[in-house]
């Protein structure tokens, strides 16, 4: 990004058609507007996440059109009957199933007539720009509140962590408390570290100014503290943690769940799947208190999982926006084939080249080995990158996605550490480098672009290993309308079988190595390396002739 470029571009400026405007007040305020204007061009296009608050430029026209727009924005749609739910949820397209659905709400304010919501979570929602609720939130946030049991589907970037936690804190906040030690109320578990603190940032953000009600992240820090009696678990309302750090407090009796009211599964598909579903499975044993309410929310729900979460519920209601395995309609989806692995990193250049290669920018890698190579190389080609995988520590992954969401890093290289949930608002491209072993994987991945309504674009490379692996791909953009994203060809393919399904998700397909130094710097390193050899064995080799030589002096003497 070069600020110099954007900077010599100049400024389109609307003129003021107010002719009353004297003129040397006019030439006095252009000067400023145009400074303005060039600063926030500026801001704009190096502020990849948009964190910062930017001055809004008005003249006396633009002002007069604002107010004209003010009025003519449409009321929120009040739902008072079925009618009016069936309405909003076709214009949606939601599937909500199960008995005696709630109607869903229209707006945030609905939740303040309908279940007499806590005025300061309100605020707090309005005060962090949170104005009108998703699908997702409209149909799961009146489920909840009634106390029922949940499992809820939505596209990635569609609020879902709202979702959960507007009903989970006034739930919490309408609980009776016996005493300030009174227990943990409520429990959110999600897959990754990464994720559990994003939660817990919008947690905080939700229950501000609230000093009845105390939440916490079970980080490693706290974890210790609680284990060595400094901290009592007991003192917080609401904890947030991966599953097994939670298990390991519980097993040594440090913190109870019996008193846990409000159960959150968060990635539910992955959190139900082979790995994760003994750890669920040892905390849902723990959670034993007679109202315990379960919710369940992941992008991407199999029909296993499915099954298996409604073993578990009471009277679930199933919420299902758009498709279970659909890509959200704003990323724009696309498959390359190129040939073999070089071709992958040729396809990279060429992108940078032809000028699409637009940061922010996130590459996933099928294994650790992989996403270090990928790193060194486009290190190489002095590309603003950094990695992220499950070797480096929790500060070091929390650094580099702070200094990713900041700007400071352009092109993210990684595996599928931080594919789930995630939130980077700005993200332009995904490159998945390497096929996703699934279409749920898949999904996820591409998710980390198109948020919250934004446009975004992913690009799957394949190559002739992949043939199979791409088949659940281009069925996710059949059903996500992106049939202008690969070729016609690949329609023909063969439908894949259970078992093939099984061992692409079970085995991942053996690549070459990504080359990440030159042939030049290659054949160099090799003659070094053939040199020291030739060195240690003509030392060896003379050591030998000198031991020999002198024995045999000694057998002379």
């Amino acid at each position: 990004m070069d600020i110099f470029r954007i900077l010599t571009r100049g400024a389109s400026l609307k003129k003021s058609k107010n002719d009353t405007i004297k003129h040397a007040k006019a030439q006095t305020t252009s000067q400023q507007r145009k400074e303005q204007s060039m600063q926030h061009q500026v801001d704009k296009e190096t502020d990849f996440f948009h964190t910062r608050k930017h001055t809004i430029i008005e003249d006396e026209d633009s002002k007069i059109g604002n107010e004209e727009d003010e009025d003519s924005v449409a009321p929120p749609p009040k739902i008072a009957n079925e009618e009016d739910a069936a309405k909003l949820r076709r214009s949606y397209k939601s599937k909500v199933t199960g008995s005696d659905v709630p109607l869903p709400i229209g707006s945030f304010e609905d939740l303040i007539s309908r279940f007499h919501l806590d005025k300061k979570l309100l605020s707090n929602l309005l005060e962090a720009d949170f104005v009108e609720p998703t699908p997702i939130q409209c149909e799961s946030i009146p489920i909840s509140l009634e106390q029922r049991d949940l499992i809820a589907c939505a596209p990635t970037g569609s609020g879902k962590t709202l979702a959960f936690l507007i009903p989970l804190v006034q739930a919490v906040l309408d609980s009776p408390k016996t005493s300030k030690l009174h227990g943990i109320r409520g429990l959110v578990i999600s897959p990754t570290n990464e994720l559990a603190v994003q939660i817990f940032h919008e947690l905080e953000t939700l229950s501000k100014s609230k000093k009845d009600l105390k939440v916490a992240i079970l980080s490693k820090q706290l974890a210790n503290k609680i284990n060595n009696n400094i901290i009592n678990a007991s003192k917080y309302d609401i904890i947030v943690s991966t599953p097994l750090r939670l298990i390991d407090v519980v097993k040594n009796e440090k913190l109870d769940l019996s008193k846990v009211e409000e159960l959150i599964i968060d990635e539910a598909d992955k959190l139900f799947d082979q790995g994760f579903v003994e750890q669920t499975d040892d905390i849902l044993s723990n959670c034993t208190h007679k109202k315990l309410r379960k919710s369940m929310f992941s992008a991407t729900i199999p029909s296993g999982v499915e099954a298996m979460a409604q073993s578990i519920m009471k009277d679930p209601v199933r919420v299902i926006i758009g498709h279970k395995e659909a890509a959200s309609n704003t990323i724009e989806q696309k498959l390359v084939f190129t040939g073999n692995e070089e071709g992958k990193l040729l396809a990279i250049r060429q992108m940078i080249s032809e000028s699409e290669f637009k940061p922010p920018i996130i590459i996933f890698l099928q294994s650790i080995t992989r996403a270090k190579a990928l790193f060194h190389e486009l290190l190489y080609d002095k590309l603003n990158v950094d990695v992220i995988h499950a070797e480096r520590s929790p500060k070091q992954r929390e650094d580099v996605i702070k200094r990713f969401k900041n700007g400071d890093v352009w092109v993210l290289i990684t595996t599928d550490v931080i594919a789930r949930g995630v939130d980077f608002k700005g993200v332009n491209l995904v490159i998945n480098y390497d096929v996703p072993q699934s279409a749920q994987a898949y999904v996820h991945r591409i998710g980390r672009t198109g948020r919250g309504g934004k446009s975004g674009k992913a690009v799957t490379f394949f190559t002739k290993e992949d043939e199979k692996a791409i088949k659940p791909i281009l069925n996710v953009m059949k059903q996500s309308d992106c049939k202008e994203g690969y070729s016609e060809w690949m329609e023909d393919l063969d439908k894949l079988s259970k078992n093939e399904k099984k061992s692409i998700k079970q085995h991942s397909i053996k690549r070459k190595q990504i080359s990440t130094v030159p042939k030049v710097i290659k054949q160099k390193k090799r003659q070094r390396a053939e040199m020291i050899e030739g060195s240690k064995k003509r030392k060896y080799e003379g050591d030998n002739k000198k031991e020999r030589k002198e024995k045999k002096e000694e057998e002379t003497e």
